[in-house]
């Protein structure tokens, strides 16, 4: 007995059997391979920015200039969103959890390391998960 494709499709769908037993199946969702290409390619440039560059090397565009350690905090971000986003194959976590590690290595980066800092720092993303997850 073949399942209708209308049924299949969905994430939820019944199977019913002849003693009229339902079954509900969920269907997980299928990991995207390109994250996991994204943060190989972070990563790489994280370690090319280590071993290549200085940490105070500023990057002179025409009219300003740009520390490396945004570009580095960036692919710091870039890189934790992807592998998170990979593991736990939703972006809304994924994106907290990249900013959770990114924000307390920049309070670290500013020498900022009370553990006030990071109390308060669970807090606000304790606080943002619960939020997000109750509007559902």
């Amino acid at each position: 007995n073949r399942l209708p494709k209308s049924l299949t499709k969905s994430p939820l769908f019944e199977v019913r059997y002849p003693n009229y037993v339902k079954l509900k199946i969920m269907r997980r969702k299928k990991r995207p391979f390109w994250l996991l290409a994204f943060s190989l390619l972070s990563l790489s440039g994280i370690i090319y920015i280590i071993f290549s560059y200085s940490p105070t090397l500023l990057i002179l565009f025409s009219t300003f200039s740009l520390p490396l350690s945004v570009v580095f905090f960036l692919l710091i971000f870039l890189f934790y969103f992807s592998v998170f986003t990979y593991i736990l194959n939703h972006s809304r976590r994924g994106l907290f959890v990249a900013l959770f590690i990114t924000l307390y290595l920049l309070l670290r980066f500013y020498d900022l390391t009370h553990t006030l800092f990071l109390t308060l720092l669970i807090a606000l993303f304790l606080t943002l998960e619960v939020l997000f997850s109750k509007r559902k």
